[in-house]
């Protein structure tokens, strides 16, 4: 190109000044857009090792640094989580890039374990410079002995409730096998669990070891209590007999039960929530005394959050102490939402609201029962003649309706009175028996009117016209399952949950020994069957404690899950083994 260019010069060098200048960059411009070369195929090859000093695998190590070079300019990305060095070093070596070259600086102080093998593992982060290629599973290798050791530890952790895995639990070997290790020493060897919680501790000594696994919170390689999840292998393990390692990683139930939060944001209630079961805390006002049917308190589920309903209280602020038995865990000061105030907030004014109900148009199972809940409690002594306001019509057909009583819940249950099936809309002079489920018909439309006035809750206010109109599926639309456990000659109690397919429980049923469990009205989808041995009999899953070597209890699933399809009876047994 620059002979052309030449000669071109040649012939307009007589002419003006400006004239060359134009022409030249004209030129220049358009030459550089000519020979502007094609793209090629990305580059997909990590870079190649070229040199160690001291090489890989080095006996006797007693280098205070490590060089490696490489074939092509590298970088680091994510190297604090991908960095493993095994057995864990005092301080963190100064690990850097210098063009084509990675250089490990150990600390001054660092003192090398005699007679080990060293891992430093960097998993993806070495990768070259442009195209992001990782070197995949890099280690260097190194010992300050006269061998390199070669034994392996593999197996998988698994969260002991659901058999979920986490990526990054630390699992740790320990020659110490005191009780107290894992909380005050760092461990001999390490590594990371992947995704799927497989695990595996490379050019380990060949010996006896204590083996945890740890939700390592604060990354310190130490058990810091409740706050983190611990699992182990009951007995020391020898690396030179093959074992299926399995661990289960659980919390540890809080020793302390401490207050966390309080929440006050409407009108006579306080919500207590406590670090774990707190069924045993009473609430005892300070300032003032309550008549007994001015206060409600109820627990959720977990029973580690407690509602406290008030009324009839007329001071500016409200002073509690929270008990545990005698114990006083916590004094705290409310300054008073009033009721007028309440009524007024119109953000968030202070109803009597339906929170819960059948769907509105949408289907409702043929099994499920009628139930209403309200944003509070409600007054049962208010409504025992409620179901005679209530009309539910099944094609215009009208039920003759009771409702269940239920002290201090914001809950009702509606049935119909037993023996009565359907009657005319001029009612009937049949004896109230009691309450049972209505029994829903297939493929039916239902209607249910709820008037202004019928319920009253604990504050004193009445519900709004309720209307809702809903509608039944036809038999044939459902599955059913047939289970039979066959359950070992022992004693306890296994708690049995069919799982839909976000992992709710659909069913929970308590055996306690070898029976057959039959599911009906199953909707078509797929199942899990979680089974708890709950072999204290609680009827829930107890987590497991470290010092006391008490491992959690044992939760197992069925291997595939179950497909459950409409108009369809399948039948499974399944044998449990002992625990």
């Amino acid at each position: 190109m620059k002979y052309r260019l030449k000669y071109i010069y040649s012939k307009i060098k007589t002419a003006g000044r400006s004239s060359h200048w134009f022409i030249c960059a004209f030129l220049l411009a358009s030459c550089a857009q000519i020979v502007a070369p094609g793209g090629g195929p990305p580059d997909k090859t990590p870079p190649k090792i070229v040199k160690y000093i001291p090489d890989s695998a080095t006996l006797n190590f007693k280098a205070k640094s490590i060089e490696i070079y490489f074939d092509e300019f590298i970088q680091l990305r994510e190297l604090s989580n991908q960095l493993i060095i095994s057995p864990p070093l005092a301080n963190t070596p100064d690990i850097k890039v210098k063009n084509k070259e990675l250089i490990i600086n150990f600390d001054k102080n660092e003192i090398l374990k005699p007679n080990a093998t060293y891992c430093i593992s960097f998993g993806t982060a070495v990768q070259d410079l442009h195209e992001n290629n990782p070197v995949d599973n890099f280690k260097y290798i190194f010992s300050t002995g006269s061998f390199i050791d070669s034994s392996i530890v593999k197996g998988k952790v698994e969260n002991a409730f659901d058999h979920k895995t986490e990526k990054d639990i630390l699992v740790m070997l320990y020659t110490d096998f005191s009780d107290s290790v894992v909380f005050k020493k760092r461990p001999d060897y390490f590594t990371k669990t992947k995704d799927d919680g497989s695990f595996q501790i490379n050019n380990v000594r060949a010996d006896k070891y204590k083996l945890l696994a740890l939700k390592d919170a604060n990354a310190n390689y130490k058990y810091d209590g409740e706050n983190e999840k611990i699992g182990f292998v009951n007995g020391p393990i020898d690396v030179l007999e093959k074992q299926k390692i399995l661990i289960d990683l659980f919390p540890e139930p809080p020793k302390k039960l401490f207050l966390k939060k309080t929440v006050y944001n409407s009108y006579g209630r306080i919500m207590f929530i406590f670090n774990k079961n707190a069924d045993s805390v009473t609430i005892q006002p300070i300032n003032h005394t309550f008549k007994k049917d001015d206060v409600i308190t109820d627990f959720s589920i977990t029973k580690d959050t407690l509602n406290y309903w008030f009324r009839n209280f007329d001071k500016d602020s409200l002073f509690l102490k929270v008990k545990n038995g005698s114990k006083v865990i916590d004094s705290l000061a409310f300054k008073i939402i009033t009721k007028e105030a309440a009524l007024k907030n119109k953000r968030t004014p202070l109803k009597l609201l339906l929170i819960s109900s059948p769907k509105g148009s949408k289907t409702v199972d043929l099994n499920s029962e009628l139930k209403l809940t309200f944003n509070n409690p409600l007054d049962p002594s208010l409504f025992k003649n409620a179901g005679n306001g209530i009309k539910l019509t099944e094609d215009s057909i009208p039920y003759k309706l009771q409702l269940q009583e239920s002290i201090n819940s914001a809950s009702v249950k509606i049935g119909v009175v037993r023996g009565a099936v359907k009657v005319p809309a001029t009612g009937s002079s049949e004896i109230d028996a009691g309450m049972v489920p209505i029994a829903l018909k297939e493929n039916a439309g239902y209607n249910l009117f709820i008037p202004p006035g019928t319920f009253t809750d604990f504050f004193g206010l009445t519900n709004d016209t309720i209307k809702i109109d809903f509608k039944t599926r036809e038999e044939k639309f459902y599955g059913s399952l047939k289970l039979t456990l066959l359950v070992p000659e022992t004693s306890g109690n296994y708690i049995v949950q069919l799982l839909d397919e976000a992992g709710n429980p659909a069913r929970v049923n308590n055996i306690k020994k070898t029976e057959t469990i039959t599911y009906q009205y199953l909707l078509p989808q797929k199942y899990t069957i979680k089974i708890i041995y709950d072999m204290n009999a609680d009827y829930k899953w107890n987590t497991g404690n470290l010092l006391r070597k008490i491992q959690p209890e044992k939760v197992v699933f069925n291997a595939d899950p179950i497909t459950i399809r409409s108009n369809w009876d399948m039948e499974l047994e399944w044998k449990l083994l002992n625990n």
